[in-house]
């Protein structure tokens, strides 16, 4: 079994540029799977859905989007 290195240690700049990469990560990652769902229900049901459905989405696939992100940065 491999182990992992010790990850480096963080300095307050590379934790502030993660901070905002993991952000926008965050955002466009659940934004364009909100917007995506979105026109999908509009073009279904004129009604669309309700917007808990776009929030829930919005955070799931944003949390996916960062955590994916991590493991990028992390190596």
């Amino acid at each position: 079994m491999t182990t992992r290195p010790d990850p480096r240690p963080i300095t307050p700049s590379r934790a502030l540029v993660l901070f905002v990469v993991y952000t926008v990560v965050f955002a466009l990652g659940g934004g364009l799977a909100a917007g995506i769902m979105a026109l999908v229900f509009e073009a279904l049901s004129p009604q669309g859905s309700d917007p808990t459905v776009y929030a829930i989405t919005f955070g799931v696939t944003g949390f996916i989007a960062y955590r994916l992100a991590q493991r990028v940065a992390e190596g």
